[in-house]
C-alpha cells in the first residue's frame, strides 16, 4: 500500500511540475500577438484549456480525486480570477464547446437509464426525489425567511418580497447537476446501486425543478406584482419542458434509425448529433440538457443492444469535451463575487447539504433503498451548475430590483458547489465501494 501511495504522490508531483512548466510556457505565448492569423486566439485558448485540463485531471486522479475536480481547478487557475490567462470574453468565445459537451454528457446520462434495469428501483428513485425535494424546499426556504435581516438581496424588503424570494430561492436550490454526476460516474468507472440512484434521481430532479420553478415564478408574480400580466413567462417555462422532451424523442428516433440502418462511424455520428441538438435548442429556445437526456433515454429503451453501443461511442468521444466543459466552468468562477457574500453563501450551502442528507436518508427509508444508498448517495447530489444559474438569471431580468442581487448570490453559491461537488460525488462512490466496478464487469 505504501509503495502504491508513494507512486501516486510521485506521479502527482511529476505531473504538477509539468503543469507548472506548461503554465509558464503559456505565459510566454500570451505575450505573442496572434491577431494577424485569423482564428488564432480562439485556437490557442482551446489548446491551452485542453492541455492544462488534461494534466490537471491526471494530477487530481493521482491524488485520489475525480479528474473533473482537476479540470475545474485548472480552469479556475487560468481564468480571470487567478492568473488571467483567459478573460471573460475569451471564456465566452469558447462557450459553443460547452454546449456540445452538455449534449454528450446528457445523452450519456439518458442512455444509462434502462427501464428494465431500473424496474426494481422505481419506488426508491421516486421516493428519494420527492422527499429530498420537499426537505430542500422547507429547510432552504425557511432559512431564507429566518435570515431576512442579513441576506443582502432581501434585507429591509417588505414581507411579500421576502416570502416570494424564499419560494424561488428554495426552488432553484432543488436543482442538482446531471453533468457532474455522469462525468464523475463515467470517470471513476463506477457501477452499483448508488451510481444508479444518483443518476436516476438527478435526472428526475432536473425535470421536476423546471416545473417547480414555473410554479414558484407564478407565485412570485402573484406576491410581488399581482396586477402584472406575466402568464406568458410561466407558459414559456412549461412549454420548454414539453418541447424539450418532444424534441428529445424525435432526436432519439433519428439516432435509433441510424443505429439500425447504418451503425458505422459512431463517434463521428455522435458528435454530429450533439451539434445538431445544440442548434435545435438554440433555434427553438429549448432546454438542451433536458432534450439530450430524453434522446439518450429514448435510444436506450427503444434499441437496448444498439443503444449500449451508442453509449460506448459517446464515452469514447467525450473525454476531451469533458476537459473543456469543466475547465470552462472553473474559469467562469469569480472568486471576488464569492468573497462579497461568502459567509451567507457558505451558510446556505450548508443548509442545502443538510436538507439533501436528511431528504435522501428519509426518502431512502420510505422507498426501501439499500442501506448503502441511504448512507452514502446524498453527497453526490451537492453539485449545481448551469440550470440553477439559468433560472437565477431569468429572475434577475424579471425582477431587477432584487433579482440582480439574488443572481450574484447564486453565482457565489454555484461556485462553491462546482468546487466541492465533484469531490463529494467521488467520496460517495468511494464509500459505496463502486469505483472501478464497471471496468471489472
Amino acid at each position: 500500500m505504501s509503495g502504491h501511495g508513494e507512486r501516486d504522490w510521485r506521479g502527482a508531483l511529476s505531473r504538477g511540475l509539468a503543469l507548472a512548466v506548461l503554465l509558464f510556457a503559456i505565459w510566454v505565448l500570451r505575450g505573442i500577438d496572434p491577431a494577424p492569423i485569423p482564428g488564432a486566439p480562439e485556437t490557442l485558448n482551446l489548446g491551452i484549456l485542453l492541455l492544462t485540463a488534461f494534466i490537471g485531471g491526471q494530477v487530481a486522479n493521482r491524488l485520489g480525486l475525480s479528474r473533473v475536480t482537476g479540470y475545474i481547478l485548472v480552469g479556475l487557475v487560468i481564468g480571470p480570477s487567478v492568473l488571467g490567462f483567459l478573460s471573460d470574453a475569451e471564456v465566452a468565445d469558447l462557450r459553443p464547446f460547452s454546449g456540445l459537451a452538455i449534449a454528450l454528457i446528457a445523452v450519456t446520462a439518458g442512455g444509462e437509464l434502462n427501464l428494465r434495469r431500473l424496474r426494481g428501483s422505481y419506488r426508491s428513485l421516486v421516493s428519494i426525489t420527492l422527499v429530498q425535494t420537499a426537505t430542500i424546499l422547507f429547510l432552504v426556504g425557511g432559512s431564507v425567511i429566518l435570515l431576512r435581516d442579513y441576506l443582502p438581496f432581501i434585507e429591509g424588503r417588505p414581507w411579500n418580497v421576502v416570502v416570494a424570494v424564499a419560494i424561488v430561492f428554495a426552488a432553484i436550490a432543488v436543482a442538482s447537476s446531471p453533468s457532474v454526476a455522469i462525468a464523475v460516474i463515467t470517470d471513476t468507472k463506477s457501477k452499483g446501486p448508488v451510481s444508479t440512484t444518483v443518476l436516476g434521481v438527478t435526472v428526475l430532479k432536473d425535470v421536476l425543478v423546471i416545473i417547480l420553478f414555473a410554479i414558484a415564478l407564478s407565485a412570485t408574480y402573484s406576491l410581488v406584482e399581482p396586477d402584472a400580466a406575466r402568464e406568458g413567462v410561466v407558459a414559456d417555462l412549461v412549454h420548454e419542458v414539453g418541447g424539450s422532451m418532444v424534441g428529445g424523442v424525435v432526436v432519439g428516433l433519428v439516432i435509433a434509425a441510424y443505429l439500425r440502418l447504418v451503425n458505422q462511424h459512431l463517434v463521428l455520428f455522435t458528435i454530429a448529433m450533439a451539434w445538431i441538438m445544440v442548434e435545435i435548442a438554440a433555434i427553438l429556445h429549448l432546454e438542451l440538457l433536458l432534450m439530450a437526456l430524453t434522446a439518450g433515454f429514448a435510444v436506450e429503451n427503444l434499441l437496448p443492444v444498439e443503444g449500449t453501443r451508442f453509449v460506448d461511442a459517446l464515452e469514447a468521444a467525450s473525454l476531451p469535451l469533458y476537459a473543456v466543459f469543466f475547465s470552462l466552468a472553473g474559469a467562469a468562477v469569480h472568486l471576488q463575487e464569492l468573497a462579497a457574500v461568502w459567509v451567507w453563501a457558505f451558510l446556505l450551502v450548508g443548509v442545502r447539504a443538510l436538507a439533501i442528507f436528511l431528504g435522501t436518508n428519509l426518502g431512502g427509508r420510505i422507498g426501501g433503498s439499500p442501506d448503502t444508498v441511504r448512507r452514502t448517495s446524498w453527497s453526490a447530489f451537492i453539485s449545481q451548475a448551469g440550470v440553477a444559474l439559468g433560472m437565477a438569471e431569468l429572475l434577475s431580468r424579471e425582477f431587477p430590483t432584487w433579482g440582480a442581487e439574488l443572481y450574484g448570490f447564486f453565482v457565489g453559491m454555484v461556485a462553491v458547489h462546482e468546487l466541492i461537488g465533484p469531490v463529494m460525488a467521488k467520496w460517495s462512490l468511494d464509500r459505496a465501494g463502486e469505483v472501478g466496478a464497471a471496468a471489472e464487469s
